[in-house]
């Protein structure tokens, strides 16, 4: 292991501690888990342009932000309950504004097609991240978000390790289904099928993000850091969100 990959894990682990107990706080209040969620927005907002080398990266995180955030907020205000309704049109809304940013650059700017896919994949993994805070408020089923989390860290161990991809990816995906399918012990209500699946579910969330940020050279300073390590993190809520409302 190198002190990099360490720091990726921890950040990680802290900021998945902070969603998934922000959603077990006492009392019928949203705000301390909309907060947690707007706070780790900002920190991938910033971090993800920067760890995919954009010239200019503000404009892109600018437009990543207010898509998660919108995503986050206007799911709330569902009826009649929180739902991912709205990630569709938000991202639609969002690659439009991508697209401006880019022509506002002028034609001779550098990397504008670059700019464009790592905008519109931030902007997915931001509006995937609403489903923490969906999840998070509905007491009947947030305890997928710590099974989530606990099939996310065994997925993420091996993945420390500098080992090929052949063995990093299915040695994560295999740790990451048993302790997913372990998790469903924490709530009689969490059916071990379901646990399984979300395990298998983050698990290739995890490899998948891992290879690839091996394939652009990893991550370098904090804000590159802490984006590596919240992309599967949000990505993996809408996953739990729709694990709860297809299999529960």
């Amino acid at each position: 292991m190198d002190g990099v990959r360490l720091k990726v894990l921890a950040t990680g682990t802290i900021a998945l501690a902070l969603l998934v107990g922000a959603g077990y706080l006492p009392g019928d209040t949203t705000w301390p888990l909309v907060a947690v969620s707007v706070v780790l927005l900002a920190l991938f907002s910033i971090g993800w342009p920067r760890l995919m080398k954009l010239p200019s990266p503000i404009p892109v995180s600018v437009v990543i932000f207010l898509a998660g955030t919108a995503a986050t907020l206007l799911g709330l205000m569902q009826e009649p309950g929180p739902s991912l309704e709205t990630v569709a049109p938000v991202v639609a809304a969002g690659v439009i504004l991508v697209f401006l940013t880019q022509l506002v650059r002028g034609t001779d700017a550098q990397k504008r097609l670059e700019s464009v896919a790592v905008g519109i994949s931030g902007m997915l993994v931001a509006a995937f991240g609403s489903g923490w805070v969906m999840l998070g408020i509905d007491s009947r089923w947030h305890v997928l978000g710590l099974v989530a989390g606990i099939s996310m860290v065994g997925a993420a161990v091996p993945g420390m390790l500098r080992w090929p991809d052949r063995i990093v990816f299915p040695l994560g995906l295999v740790l990451a289904v048993l302790l997913g399918g372990a998790a469903s012990l924490l709530d009689q209500r969490i059916g071990v099928l379901p646990a399984l699946v979300l395990g298998a579910g983050c698990g290739l969330v995890v490899v998948a993000v891992r290879a690839m940020l091996v394939s652009v050279g990893g991550p370098k300073g904090t804000l590159q850091m802490a984006a590596a390590a919240l992309a599967p993190l949000l990505v993996c809520g809408s996953l739990s969100w729709y694990v709860s409302a297809l299999l529960l």
